[in-house]
């Protein structure tokens, strides 16, 4: 659950930022990006690209940096118990 919260979070960052600084593209994913879309679009023509691999390698990314921090966090929490 922690690994989707922070896949989401930093995703959405991201098409923030790049929306911001590029009108016309629209990424899903960080840090790779497995789904891009640009326009304006002409009709019957595909805009969108999605890489299967990307999205498999960053749900791998955040589900270790999720083990990660909930590892320190019992850590800390176990330490903070002991004092």
């Amino acid at each position: 659950m922690i690994a989707f919260a922070l896949s989401l979070v930093s995703s959405m960052l991201w098409r923030a930022y790049i929306m911001a600084t590029i009108s016309d593209t629209f990424p899903m994913g960080f840090p790779l990006q497995f789904f891009l879309a640009w326009g304006p679009c002409k009709p019957g023509t595909v805009c969108s690209e999605f890489n299967g691999f990307y999205l498999v390698l960053d749900v791998i990314f955040w589900y270790s940096i999720g083990a990660f921090l909930v590892s320190g966090f019992q850590k800390f929490r176990g330490e903070s118990k002991n004092h």
